[in-house]
């Protein structure tokens, strides 16, 4: 998409970027665009791309470090504990007896009412 924009420079970091024909600012020393996701997203846009081309510069110079390799290995570097395992684990060891989870039958009850319960205002408490 940004090789067929048009870049035009205001000064050394702020330029106009025309698309069809919507025009866009990008600052690149504030990481700004006028329309939003380079600040929002904190990596470039595709206007902020066609400007990065046109000075010669490499576009990884202008994401967040958050979506660097080195931070999303540190992210998985911890092993992940399911929920359910440890709820599994939990249960099968439940005061040292080994039952398991599927064990568990529920005891014939009686259905519960759906009567709703009278109010202050309603029939059973109004004077006659």
């Amino acid at each position: 998409m940004s090789h067929r924009m048009i870049v035009h420079a205001s000064t050394e970091h702020v330029h106009i970027v025309i698309d069809d024909a919507k025009s866009f600012t990008v600052c690149l020393n504030t990481r700004m665009c006028s329309c939003g996701r380079f600040q929002h997203d904190e990596i470039a846009c595709s206007h902020a791309i066609a400007v990065i081309s046109y000075r010669n510069k490499h576009h990884e110079d202008y994401c967040s470090t958050y979506y660097s390799n080195k931070n999303f290995q540190d992210t998985y570097a911890i092993p992940i504990v399911l929920l359910l395992r440890m709820h599994l684990e939990y249960s099968i060891t439940y005061f040292g007896r080994r039952t398991a989870a599927t064990n568990y039958k529920k005891k014939p009850d009686r259905p519960p009412s759906n009567d709703c319960k009278k109010g202050f205002t309603e029939e059973k408490y109004k004077k006659e």
